[in-house]
């Protein structure tokens, strides 16, 4: 399994969990159903045929991911309508940065380190807008400005929990954000 396709090998070892969960519980229920046929050599026999069959659907499974190219997703929505962000994505974010341009402009910005821009460009195409650039050993997502902020930045944060320290520096920059785009759609009226 290569490392350059983090969402491939990912599915790969939750297939793999789950698959030899099937196959142990599988045997625990044989084993309970026929307590007599398990001390036998038929039951034995028929043991080691189910492991050796549920070991080629692993072998199976494996030989067949590497036949697709598998899209990383870093964010998915739970069962409760919360926002869940993967592990590899969540080792890879050093820093994530709420703030205004110069301009007045606001923007969102996610730093990780270099090797990790796959990861940056999967939540990039998530949420459909940013650019992505290298600053010395960083590579740093960047969604600037109120549209942007206000269409894919916040649907996106409000979904997810955040820390608490963040989750203030994030309700005052929402807050402004919001207004600075109500004050705009008035102006255009």
């Amino acid at each position: 399994m290569t490392k350059d396709n983090l969402s491939r090998d990912q599915l790969s070892k939750s297939l793999d969990r789950r698959i030899r969960h099937l196959m142990i519980r599988t045997l625990e229920r044989f084993e309970d159903s026929f307590e007599d046929l398990n001390n036998t050599r038929e039951g034995q026999v028929y043991k080691s045929d189910l492991r050796n069959m549920f070991n080629d659907v692993l072998r199976a499974q494996r030989d067949e991911l590497l036949d697709y190219e598998i899209e990383y997703r870093p964010l998915r929505l739970t069962e409760d309508n919360t926002l869940a962000i993967t592990q590899t994505f969540m080792q890879s974010v050093q820093k994530v940065e709420f703030g205004f341009k110069d301009s007045g402009k606001p923007y969102f910005s996610i730093y990780a380190v270099s090797d990790k821009s796959k990861v940056l460009d999967a939540l990039r195409a998530e949420l459909g807008c940013g650019i992505l650039y290298f600053n010395n050993n960083n590579v740093i997502l960047n969604v600037v400005g109120t549209s942007d902020c206000i269409i894919s930045v916040i649907p996106l944060m409000d979904k997810y929990r955040l820390h608490v320290d963040v989750r203030k520096e994030y309700i005052n920059w929402r807050q402004q954000v919001v207004d600075i785009y109500t004050e705009n759609k008035e102006i255009g009226s």
